[in-house]
């Protein structure tokens, strides 16, 4: 379970409000229930701060933004209990309103143009390596040869089937490609979980201090339940872009096909050019 999913614990039984002095012997002072209240409440604003992908700024839940729309305020995020601050079914459109057409919508459109652009890159860098992929692979005579020990195959094992330096260049722009596709897919896996743990915590909070008559939790289980945000299954993506750079890396260091296919076997890996040929990603 992820570290930013914190511990369920009831705030309100938290209500003292003096600071409680450290023993003697401890230099840091121990907070009072009040303040460690406190500091609960806000941890999860500070741990999404902290996850935010720069180039991705915008795209997060605007979890302090909610906050506000539920008016709650305080040490432990409580509600102001001023007459005028009582929650109408204005209150209540408003704040779901903002809740499922404007973040939820914001969270679940971005990653799906996210994930499909990250799909489109490894399609692209596929292609450029498609050519080089048929340039490599040993013949089957070669093969033959190289099996019975003979001089032609042996050289042909050694020789990296001598790619020119534009197919060496075009492996090095792949390698620095599939570089940052990588970055961005774990990114991308993070920003899903973040925000996922944001839209539970912020309705959590909803239902505790505004819920009574308009609870919630149900109708965004359903919502959650119907985007793929949170379900993605990032691996195929992953294991295409390893694949792609164990034979981009191993050529440009020279290495034939056929030594490349042996060292990935050796590794319990899948060489480029068979899983191309078995597989409908490829």
């Amino acid at each position: 379970m992820p570290a930013y999913l914190l511990r369920d614990i009831d705030i309100v039984s938290l209500t003292a409000s003096s600071t409680v002095e450290a023993p003697r012997g401890h230099s840091t002072p121990i907070l009072s229930p009040r303040q460690a209240a406190h500091d609960i409440a806000m941890r999860f604003g500070r741990t999404l701060r902290r996850s935010i992908y720069p180039p991705w700024n915008d795209q997060y839940i605007d979890y302090d933004g909610l906050k506000k729309l539920l008016r709650v305020s305080g040490s432990d995020d409580s509600p102001n209990n001023d007459e005028d601050d009582r929650w109408t079914d204005d209150d209540e459109t408003r704040f779901v309103d903002h809740l499922v057409n404007r973040e939820l919508e914001k969270v679940h459109s971005f990653h799906a143009e996210t994930f499909k652009k990250l799909e489109k890159k490894v399609e692209e860098c596929q292609s450029k390596l498609d050519g080089i992929a048929d340039k490599v692979k040993p013949k089957e005579d070669d093969k033959a040869n190289g099996e019975n020990g003979t001089a032609a195959g042996g050289q042909e094992a050694a020789s990296g089937s001598g790619l020119s330096d534009e197919d060496r260049d075009v492996l090095g722009e792949v390698l620095k490609e599939l570089g940052g596709i990588t970055k961005e897919t774990n990114e991308l896996e993070k920003y899903s979980r973040i925000n996922y743990t944001g839209f539970r915590k912020i309705v959590k909070k909803h239902d505790r201090w505004r819920g009574r008559s308009y609870p919630l939790r149900p109708f965004l289980e359903v919502q959650l339940a119907s985007l793929p945000f949170n379900k993605e299954n990032y691996s195929p993506l992953i294991f295409r872009v390893g694949v792609m750079y164990s034979f981009a890396r191993n050529n440009l260091e020279g290495k034939s096909q056929r030594a490349t296919s042996a060292a990935e076997s050796e590794a319990g890996g899948v060489d480029y050019t068979s899983h191309k040929r078995k597989s409908k990603l490829f």
